[in-house]
């Protein structure tokens, strides 16, 4: 894994939260799913330990969010 895919995650899951400040649930699901399988992909990749925390952060930041967007809150 490449230490700039990791730099990219971040303006993606900043997207998800935009559409979700927005009300637009349905992209911002669908939109959190693909960056959630992209992290899933990485975590399969990884090798150093530093990428793993920080993919992991990202991981439950996902998971939040979505569950969010599934409960309809806020």
């Amino acid at each position: 894994m490449h230490s700039q895919q990791l730099v990219n995650l971040k303006p993606k899951v900043q997207t998800v939260i935009d559409l979700l400040a927005k009300n637009d649930r349905e992209n911002a699901q669908l939109f959190a799913l693909k960056v959630s399988e992209e992290v899933e992909n990485l975590i399969d990749e990884v090798v150093l330990d530093d990428h793993l925390i920080e993919l992991s952060k990202y991981q439950v930041l996902l998971t939040h969010l979505l569950l969010k967007i599934q409960n309809g809150s806020h």
